[in-house]
């Protein structure tokens, strides 16, 4: 529901009365051709509460004026109205934006009017055509069901509120219940479903799904919005009760809710796969432990442990975008997780060293996810295996940033620092060539490593859905 001024004075009752009207004004405002807003008096002056201009005309105001008051002279029809009761046509014409505007005043209020709608309708649409005049007398209706108090839905007493949707369809069913215009959308929404005679002057029960979408407004005060499959078509009804039969928008979803199948259905395939490849990975890695295990030789352990780590760090990747809606995960939580594997697998719960991840990155598609969850358990794995002396302590910190088209992530330690005459390029370590290779050739992104007090690497890889 839309939020009225907390600086105005008003009882619980009316602040939502006037926020259902609020809600309803884009409606009213399309229906009408003319640009309509909310007035609630401010002393002399008048407040605008809320404003709508319609998307089928040409508004006289180039922008909202929400927010925004009113002198008293501004909008004399208005108080005129209050006084009285009822609507209350502006004395003559006011120009703006080049072209001439007709007003009107309707009284919001139940028993005592304490707001106002104010309609400016430009003169072109003083000599209407059969669509434009039966919109404008449906406006005028709502106004009339708006203004002693909010619209209720039928279903469960709530405050209702719609608007026109592209493609929408207008029908307006007289108290009799037959059909006494039809859009040429609507028209063709109804033809779509299998009407072959006319719809204007059909019995609007006769209708596809109008039994459910339509029917339950005839008679009744209040709305209803209904989603029907009928004739292999999805049609969305909108209902509103009016003083002398029922104004209905529908709605042809049959493509929209095709197309989202769709994709629910390729989603659920492409989790799948996900979850495939992550128990793949996972029995994978068990088989690498276990060989791990059977092994003599510690050179070899030890190589199995890292592919270990490498080959679960994918698979950690691929859990969470098994229940993910997109091909897109919090880099963030994926790097935590990676982190705690390798941290508990290389040295476990009694290490003196402590190990932490900050920052935040925001997702990040699915491939570069995966390559950076090695990058970070490999430079980890080699900070807390070659940094420190046995059973000394120290910090491993990885910290993560994302800026505008760019992720980067540091892995910080204040161990030992490096050997003497260390090249990148030269070095022999499996660890560090895997890691250029994922980021130089893989990501296209740079990798730098700094010695001092400790070692910092820093991986910078070009994010290209941020560019």
């Amino acid at each position: 529901m839309s939020t009225i001024e907390p600086e105005i004075a008003l009882p619980d009752a009316q602040r939502a009365h006037l926020g259902n009207v609020a809600d309803n004004l884009q409606l009213i405002a399309d229906l009408s051709f003319a640009d309509v807003a909310l007035l609630v008096p401010d002393g002399a002056d008048w407040r605008v509460m809320a404003d709508a201009r319609p998307a089928t005309a040409v508004p006289p105001f180039p922008a909202s004026r929400a927010g925004s008051t009113l002198a008293g002279d501004e909008c004399p029809e208005c108080r005129t109205a209050l006084e009285l009761g009822r609507p209350v046509a502006g004395d003559g014409m006011r120009r703006a934006r080049g072209a001439n505007y007709a007003t009107l005043a309707w009284p919001v209020g139940d028993l005592v009017a304490f707001a106002a709608v104010m309609r400016s309708r430009s003169e072109r649409a003083s000599a209407p055509g059969a669509m434009e005049s039966a919109f404008m007398g449906a406006a005028d209706e709502l106004l009339a069901v708006l203004a002693p108090g909010p619209l209720l839905d039928l279903r469960d007493g709530r405050p209702f509120a719609t608007t026109r949707h592209a493609g929408d369809g207008v029908l307006l069913v007289g108290e009799s219940g037959f059909v006494a215009y039809a859009s040429p959308n609507a028209v063709g929404i109804m033809r779509a479903a299998g009407v072959e005679g006319r719809v204007t002057g059909a019995m609007a029960s006769t209708l596809p799904g109008a039994v459910v979408g339509i029917s339950p407004a005839l008679g009744a005060g209040g709305a209803l919005a209904v989603e029907v499959d009928v004739a292999e078509r999805v049609l969305h009804y909108r209902s509103i009760a009016l003083p002398q039969g029922v104004l209905v928008l529908v709605e042809d979803l049959t493509e929209a809710r095709r197309a989202a199948r769709e994709i629910e259905v390729k989603q659920a395939t492409i989790r799948e796969v996900h979850h495939r490849v992550k128990n793949n990975l996972q029995t994978v890695a068990s088989l690498l432990r276990i060989h791990a295990r059977r092994v003599g030789s510690d050179e070899a352990r030890h190589a199995l442990a890292e592919a270990t780590d490498r080959v679960a760090s994918m698979a950690l990747v691929h859990d969470l975008l098994a229940g993910s809606e997109e091909e897109r995960v919090d880099f963030a939580e994926v790097a935590a997780r990676v982190v705690d594997l390798v941290r508990h697998g290389l040295v476990g719960e009694e290490s003196r060293v402590e190990v932490a991840v900050h920052g935040t990155t925001g997702e990040v598609d699915a491939r570069t996810a995966t390559s950076l969850a090695v990058v970070v358990a490999e430079l980890v794995h080699n900070a807390l295996e070659h940094a420190f002396a046995p059973g000394a302590p120290g910090i491993v910190r990885l910290e993560l940033r994302r800026r505008a088209g760019e992720l980067e992530l540091a892995v910080r330690d204040d161990g030992r620092g490096l050997p003497a005459a260390f090249d990148l390029a030269a070095t022999t370590n499996l660890g560090l060539a895997i890691v250029r290779a994922l980021v130089e050739d893989d990501l296209r992104g740079t990798l730098t490593i700094a010695g001092g007090d400790g070692t910092t690497v820093t991986v910078r890889v070009p994010l290209a859905d941020d560019a």
